[in-house]
């Protein structure tokens, strides 16, 4: 057995009181309980100018006999302490349970996912838990006690305190209590955003509390978007291709035989010229009259011009169509391929062409040392395609006449750069950072889902290990670079 030291004495009051927790209140009630007959003695025996002595004392008991009452004073409040101690202990123990009760529920709220909101009647925040702070980039000091329209978009946050109003007066028809629905966010950054929210109402200390229960689906939509986007593209890149392999072959037939039918008629105006010079000079006139009755000299001329126009009309055609397949195509397993990148940029102008025709010219500058890249070919031709079309609708917006596409591509070592600029109406300096987020879009309603761009960055930023910006100025254009690694990580 160890001795007593002075680290480790024998008697601790600590350890005591929390081995014995009814030991000190007894003791503390015991003792001021001697304190009444031990000061009544020495008061008597001060009264009587009496010495301190076990003669005196005994001498004095047998005097006042209310002495003997009082010297029960310590066992009364002894077991007065004992009481005490253990009401003590009983609420030390209710307290420390609902202490590790709290303790346990407030790290339970703030190891949830979901953002968990409380609110009062008025609309006053009561509680914003850690994934409330993460996902609002509000701290729970600057949100609580503040009305929680800060976490709304101003067209919801306005009819917002009137809900409440409406829920109160009218508990039997609530329109999204204990429902859960789709609906918009707004962040401490003011970035507009969708979430799932559930809201129930409890009562507390007789007063309506709302409960609501937050989750950002940002990431979510943006996956259901882009597999959208994929299963419609998949589904166009079908068509598209069944069209183009249709339309293929009777084009070729029909520029086979406008080939062969310029041919012919190369020859027959050569017969009618040999026929001519050895006709009989007294039917000369009579041929001319013939020839001015049906027109020859005209058809002799004119007709090779228009099978050359239909020849250029079958090239266009033919042009199309293989734009048509090689946009359309990706490999079924839709992994990465490698891609000549000006096919592909051709390919998305050519296909976008109906967009810009009559707005604006294009301009291409592609550089001799970019080569192959490596990608996901179906949703790279989209990007391209996105930037393009939102390049005309900028320059359509500025009103200035026709405008001016250009599209540069530059080789920079490990990767490739793709500019395409426009000289349209620009981005306001406001907005340019908001312009990536999904469904910030600037056109009117049914022209614009604000998904484009948001789509475009995720294809380039995440998809292709790339990057994605602009530079903007109003009212003199916009250009997009993107920058794609040659090869792409495993």
């Amino acid at each position: 057995m160890k001795g007593c030291t002075k680290e480790s004495p024998c008697f601790s009051w600590g350890r005591m009181s929390k081995r014995y927790p009814l030991y000190f209140p007894i003791l503390l009630a015991t003792f001021c309980g001697f304190l009444f007959p031990v000061s009544s003695i020495l008061f008597m025996l001060w009264h009587d100018n009496q010495p301190l002595t076990w003669n005196t004392i005994i001498a004095l008991h047998r005097v006042h006999y209310d002495l003997i009452i009082i010297w029960t004073a310590p066992l009364v409040l002894g077991l007065f302490g004992n009481f005490i101690g253990k009401f003590i202990a009983l609420a030390k123990q209710q307290g420390d349970s609902l202490e590790r009760r709290t303790a346990q529920l407030n790290t339970i709220l703030d190891a949830a996912a979901s953002a968990i909101i409380t609110i009062s009647k008025t609309g006053q925040v009561l509680s914003f838990n850690k994934a409330a702070e993460h996902i609002f980039g509000f701290n729970a000091d600057e949100i609580i006690g503040k009305n929680v329209n800060l976490l709304m978009p101003s067209a919801i946050a306005m009819e917002h305190d009137a809900y409440l109003q409406r829920y109160l007066n009218d508990t039997a028809s609530p329109r999204i209590i204990g429902k859960r629905r789709e609906v918009e966010g707004q962040r401490k950054n003011g970035e507009v955003f969708p979430v799932l929210l559930r809201v129930n109402a409890v009562n507390m200390d007789g007063e309506p509390v709302f409960c609501g229960l937050i989750d950002d689906i940002s990431e979510t939509k943006l996956l259901q978007n882009q597999l959208g986007q994929a299963q419609k593209l998949e589904a166009i890149g079908q068509l598209a291709s069944g069209i183009a392999h249709e339309i293929n072959t009777p084009i070729q037939y029909i520029g086979d035989n406008l080939s062969a039918l310029l041919d012919n008629f190369a020859d027959i105006s050569a017969y009618l010229q040999a026929t001519d010079q050895l006709a009989d000079p007294a039917l000369k006139p009579q041929l001319d009259e013939l020839a001015d009755k049906y027109d020859l000299n005209f058809i002799l001329e004119d007709s090779p011009k228009a099978i050359k126009q239909a020849q250029d009309g079958v090239e266009r055609v033919a042009e199309i169509v293989k734009a048509m397949k090689s946009f359309s195509h990706v490999e079924q397993n839709q992994d990465k391929q490698t891609v000549n990148l000006h096919e592909a940029l051709n390919s998305a102008l050519t296909i976008s062409r109906n967009s810009y025709k009559y707005i604006a010219e294009v301009e291409t500058d592609f550089a001799a040392d970019v080569g192959p890249i490596e990608c996901y070919a179906n949703e790279l031709n989209q990007v391209f395609l996105n930037l393009i079309i939102n390049a005309a609708h900028a320059i359509e917006e500025k009103q200035a006449g026709m405008g001016l596409i250009r599209v540069i591509t530059r080789n920079l070592g490990d990767s490739v750069e793709v500019m395409i600029q426009d000289n349209g109406a620009g981005i306001a300096a406001a907005i340019q950072e908001k312009v990536f987020n999904l469904f910030f879009t600037t056109k009117a309603v049914g022209k614009g889902t604000g998904q484009g761009l948001s789509l475009a960055h995720s294809i380039v930023v995440e998809k292709h290990q790339g990057k994605l910006f602009f530079e903007s100025s109003p009212e003199r254009g916009t250009t997009f670079h993107i920058q794609l690694p040659v090869k792409l990580d495993a």
